[in-house]
């Protein structure tokens, strides 16, 4: 059994169940309060992100997030259900994600990376990869049994069609589903043998021509 991952899983969930996490607008302090792009933060894995709240307000903010134990990358979890936000002050509140529109970080490997409020039928942020005639939607959760950090990609078309990639279906297939109006893309896709991000990109403009 995998301890250790089920130990943070837990963690978390004590975290969430021990601290106050607004999720009302009017439980905030007013958002300048917030607007720390230039306050020296010292704590671990500190992130400027750049934060717009459901009323289409933006601040330049901090936020906190936490690092894989082993690689050091951003556990995508840790910003995706609630933020962990800095006041002028350095003091930390949490807030849900409900009360954000979207948020844009530079992540602990100096990526910038984009975070959208898809509406109350989804249960976190998620990452916007691709946004043209297709978007593209990456969906992050934890594993229920190790708290792994699991993916779901959301793919939308012009038409307001929709399919997902979970762990049991396949990416070609549902790419080539999706940009099924283009078959020409159909034989490219089907010849191709890895799907980075960068390939499924480079696909997603190629339907826009």
């Amino acid at each position: 059994m995998k301890l250790k991952p089920i130990i943070i899983l837990s963690s978390v969930l004590l975290l969430t169940s021990c601290v106050k996490v607004w999720n009302q607008m009017s439980e905030l302090k007013p958002l300048e309060e917030y607007s720390t792009q230039n306050a020296n933060i010292q704590e671990k894995n500190v992130m400027d992100a750049k934060i717009t709240f459901i009323n289409d307000k933006t601040i330049d903010g901090k936020i906190r997030g936490q690092k894989n134990i082993i690689y050091g990358f951003l556990n995508e979890t840790s910003i995706n259900k609630f933020l962990q936000i800095y006041d002028k002050t350095g003091k930390k509140e949490y807030i849900y994600f409900q009360l954000l529109k979207e948020i844009t970080i530079k992540d602990y490997n100096g990526n910038e990376r984009r975070f959208v409020n898809r509406g109350s039928e989804y249960k976190s942020l998620q990452e916007n990869f691709y946004d043209g005639k297709i978007k593209w939607f990456r969906e992050y959760y934890n594993n229920a049994y190790d708290g792994s950090v699991q993916i779901k990609d959301h793919f939308i078309n012009e038409k307001n069609q929709e399919v997902n990639v979970g762990t049991f279906n396949s990416m070609k297939n549902k790419l080539k589903e999706i940009t099924s109006s283009k078959p020409e893309l159909s034989s490219k896709i089907e010849n191709t043998s890895t799907f980075d991000k960068e390939t499924v990109i480079r696909i997603l403009k190629e339907y826009e021509q």
